[in-house]
């Protein structure tokens, strides 16, 4: 099968799950495997590809911009899956979108654009996440905080962790905590929220911070409805942002009945729309309860290496299946 996977390796991070997946795919002889650099993702119909045919290091992954390559189309390819990371240029998912009718992709660039956004899950999920808010509005998003107490404010549009803000009160002062120290006081609780507002053009969604979230955040890999596994990440410096690119540690964890029924719900929506590879992530509320948290659909979700070494699932074995499966239908 011929596939090509878009992605800027240095983007990514040694224990990054596309950096894993691009050695399986270059040793399994089933694929015939190319890479593109986001960058070079365009209007123009020809474009610059890379054949991969051998495992490669970490270091090896960040050269691939380095070697030369060869002329293909897309139409060339059974599959084009990518795996670029956020922020996209500006031209890169549209590029993508032009393609739809000719090419065949994991997840359709079209409904990436429409889906992979909290506010969707949002909007569409609302009775299953703890209680929150999407809003660009001043005024609108310091009632809910001044009425909620402690909340965590997300850019619309990231991952990872990052563009991931925890506003509290502290003594007369209002705190707005990045992580990794990256902190900021202010007397007016509108100033930091119109700070907050100048680093990203969309609604930002607000949720109620949930104490219980040093217990971890779990992540639950689904791919066409089928549960693969979860595990647990934990952060290790004893911050409150879990993910594995703020340093954060993977354990084994198990899928819930409760968790189930909620991805069985959602799944579909994003199936749809041909978004097939989700991560679920979910979160203990006051009770020790775990509820939703997030749905990511852009088809670069991580977590398949982490969820093979730390339980022994077959991660990544079963993604390559069923690629295969999804080329030949």
């Amino acid at each position: 099968m011929k596939l090509l996977c878009i992605t800027d390796p240095l983007t990514h991070t040694a224990g990054d799950a596309t950096v894993a997946l691009y050695s399986r795919l270059a040793e399994d002889r089933r694929f015939e495997f190319c890479h593109l650099e986001v960058s070079r993702v365009a209007s123009d119909p020809v474009i610059p590809v890379l054949r991969i045919s051998a495992s490669h290091s970490f270091q090896e992954f960040r050269e691939l911009g380095n070697h030369p390559t060869e002329p293909a189309r897309f139409t060339d390819f059974d599959l084009v899956f990518s795996r670029a990371d956020k922020p996209y240029p500006a031209g890169f998912l549209p590029a993508l979108i032009r393609q739809e009718d000719r090419v065949r992709f994991v997840a359709r660039p079209s409904s990436v654009l429409e889906c992979d956004v909290r506010a969707f899950y949002r909007h569409r999920a609302a009775h299953l996440l703890a209680p929150g808010l999407m809003t660009r509005s001043v005024p609108d998003a310091c009632a809910f905080i001044r009425a909620t107490g402690t909340v965590v404010a997300k850019r619309n549009r990231s991952y990872g962790g990052k563009g991931v803000s925890r506003i509290r009160a502290e003594g007369d002062s209002w705190v707005l905590d990045g992580g990794a120290q990256d902190l900021h006081a202010h007397q007016h609780l509108e100033f930091l929220i119109e700070r907050l507002f100048a680093t990203d053009p969309e609604p930002f969604e607000f949720v109620r911070f949930l104490p219980n979230v040093k217990a971890g955040d779990k992540r639950v890999l689904v791919v066409e409805g089928q549960i693969y596994g979860a595990f647990l990440r934990v952060a290790t410096d004893g911050g409150w942002i879990n993910n594995m690119t703020h340093g954060g540690t993977a354990l084994a964890a198990e899928v819930t009945e409760e968790e189930a029924a909620a991805i069985a719900e959602t799944c579909g929506i994003y199936h749809e729309r041909g978004l097939y590879a989700l991560g679920y992530d979910f979160l203990q509320d006051d009770s020790g309860r775990w509820i939703l948290s997030e749905i990511n659909a852009s088809g670069n979700i991580g977590g398949y290496g982490y969820l093979e070494t730390v339980t022994g699932l077959p991660g990544f074995s079963r993604l390559l299946d069923w690629l295969l499966d999804l080329a030949a239908r």
